[in-house]
């Protein structure tokens, strides 16, 4: 009797939330929705422990025909020293600084993707790159300054072709500049631009064309530790990686009748510490599949796993470091027909599940995975969105669970505002109280009960804020959204690793003489050194228990060539920044 009245207590807890349904999105970008009828399938109903920021959510109208993916941006874009959030609804890219916009963009075609964000121009501002396009609708490339104008040279268009995805930034030919890698959606093919920052071809080499329909977003590093870098894309049926000159790498392309590609961004990381990079990412089709390879496109160790139950997966990788050893995460939908509740997956090197993995709760997820340290424990926790969406109320879902495996965290699921499906959470500060938020694009599927508008939620999570709690937070890894997880100076530059530090290189290029300031927000303890690109060349330069304030350090009498200005906390966090010296 007892148990009798459990289940029925949770039913009418479950049947409180409305029809539920499970989504999926098809490779043409089209959201599918699917009744649950099995309430045992259904997110849990829990009582609400995190509220909504002041403000939140945020809604804005959307295109219902081009769905929101992979969440926002986060990034302080105005230098004030609080997180920004920039997305796009329907044509029109928003940035927003807490609940104040701080300018919107209105665009040919739809955003879709999140804006990649860097200083593309080595200017000591962001630029922000967002493409566009959708079903039915018009592509373009944007460049963006920090208060939203154009570029010189942009938008660019091809043809009026979708540019599919999202761009990828990449110091290719490593002289302080960021190339835009993108592609284009031009049926039966697809092509892969590459142009410097003024719009212009990069090389003579580029665009080149792949058959088929473009998939990921390019991923980019020196795969092969031959010193130069390499890009790595898909189409829908086959996986590449060439070289800066446009010509396929040694093994590839890899493909396989059995396996597709669509949304899943390979992530660049050397698994094996043997100085070349490996490729994680996932497939579908008739076997689908987690997958690693070498940087000649063999199968690394016990890789590939195939999904369970051969569910479509389109999960976007995560690839942490826990206890010095990588880690994968990756996820798949959950068919409802058996049902079967494992969907978050994390495996060691060798292809070892951990502890308390698969996570069998809920249903299942295809969006990013982030992973933070969002409570007042020791341990991180893995954050991610839904595949499930009440009609009624018009929910989503984002959920916590333990990276130790020791189960879900108290207050989630959280329920948020729109679909969550292919979306995620961004861990961070947005309103600059010191206190950790959770931030969590939502969308409605296509209910036309429902207001077709883009949602941003925000919930404090009421614990403090601070960047080292983080290990992973946004489509890619990284706002460059480049995949590269390579740990060498050359790809860690001007990805800030100390909290409280800001540098600055003036000029940059140095000519004849030059300076370092150094901009501290609280005491630290702090080592510097000069280092030239190939190793050959290393002076030190400071060692000190700084306090807050502003510091300067003269530079003169080097040889014009790339240099990297490497900085180490008391931690041996690192911080890096490039510094070109040239002939005047």
């Amino acid at each position: 009797m007892k148990y009798l009245f459990s289940l029925i207590l949770f039913l009418f807890q479950v049947a409180a939330f409305g029809q539920f349904y499970t989504g999926t999105i098809t490779e043409d970008y089209q959201i599918q929705l699917t009744k649950i009828e099995n309430p045992l399938a259904q997110p849990r109903k829990k009582p609400p422990i995190f509220n909504q920021l002041d403000g939140f959510p945020l809604s804005l109208p959307n295109d219902p025909s081009s769905p929101n993916l992979r969440n926002i941006t986060l990034e302080d874009i105005n230098n004030d020293g609080i997180q920004d959030f920039l997305f796009s609804a329907n044509n029109i890219l928003y940035a927003y600084s807490n609940t104040t916009p701080l300018w919107e963009k209105e665009m040919i075609g739809t955003g879709i993707y999140p804006p990649s964000v860097a200083d593309i121009d080595n200017d000591g501002d962001l630029e922000i790159i967002q493409v566009t396009g959708g079903n039915g609708r018009k592509g373009r490339v944007y460049a963006l300054d920090h208060l939203g104008n154009n570029l010189p040279g942009f938008p660019k268009n091809y043809d009026d072709n979708w540019i599919i995805t999202t761009a990828t930034l990449a110091d290719l030919d490593i002289d302080g500049q960021m190339e835009i890698i993108f592609l284009e959606r031009n049926p039966p093919n697809g092509i892969i631009h590459i142009l410097d920052n003024k719009g212009e071809i990069w090389n003579a080499n580029w665009p080149i064309r792949i058959p088929g329909t473009p998939s990921t977003s390019p991923s980019v590093g020196d795969i092969d530790n031959d010193g130069r870098k390499e890009i790595v894309v898909a189409s829908t049926t086959v996986l590449y990686a060439f070289d800066l000159e446009g010509k396929l790498k040694e093994g590839w392309p890899v493909e396989d009748s059995d396996t597709r590609f669509s949304f899943q961004s390979p992530i660049l990381v050397d698994l094996d510490n043997d100085e070349d990079l490996e490729i994680v990412g996932a497939a579908h089709g008739t076997l689908p599949q987690f997958y690693i390879k070498h940087h000649d496109g063999t199968d690394f160790k016990a890789w590939p796993f195939f999904v369970p139950e051969r569910t479509w997966s389109f999960t976007s990788p995560t690839v942490i470091q826990k206890d010095e050893e990588y880690q994968i995460i990756m996820s798949r939908p959950t068919p409802l027909t058996p049902i079967n509740l494992d969907k978050v997956y994390m495996w060691d090197v060798e292809g070892n599940l951990a502890d308390g993995f698969p996570f069998e709760d809920e249903l299942g997820t295809q969006g990013v995975i982030s992973v933070a340290n969002i409570d007042e424990d020791e341990d991180m926790e893995v954050i991610f969105s839904t595949n499930t969406f009440t009609e009624d109320e018009g929910n989503g879902f984002i959920h916590a669970m333990n990276l130790d495996g020791s189960g879900i965290v108290e207050g989630f699921p959280l329920s948020v505002n729109g679909f969550t499906m292919m979306n995620g959470a961004a861990i961070g500060d947005i309103n600059g109280d010191g206190q950790m938020d959770l931030t969590a694009l939502g969308y409605n599927p296509g209910f036309e009960n429902q207001p077709q508008v883009v949602y941003v939620n925000s919930f404090d999570l009421g614990t403090p804020y601070s960047e080292d709690k983080i290990l992973w937070n946004t489509y890619k890894g990284s706002n460059t959204r480049d995949g590269n997880l390579d740990k060498s100076i050359v790809s860690s530059l001007n990805i800030p690793k100390i909290e409280g530090l800001s540098l600055d290189i003036l000029p940059n290029p140095i000519y004849e003489k030059g300076s370092i300031k150094m901009k501290l927000s609280k005491e630290l303890e702090l080592t510097g050194t000069l280092i030239s690109m190939d190793g050959q060349f290393s002076q030190f330069l400071f060692q000190n228990n700084f306090k807050k304030g502003v510091y300067n350090f003269n530079l003169s009498s080097l040889f014009p060539g790339v240099y990297f200005l490497v900085i180490n906390d008391a931690k041996n966090r690192i911080v890096t920044k490039k510094i070109i010296v040239q002939n005047k």
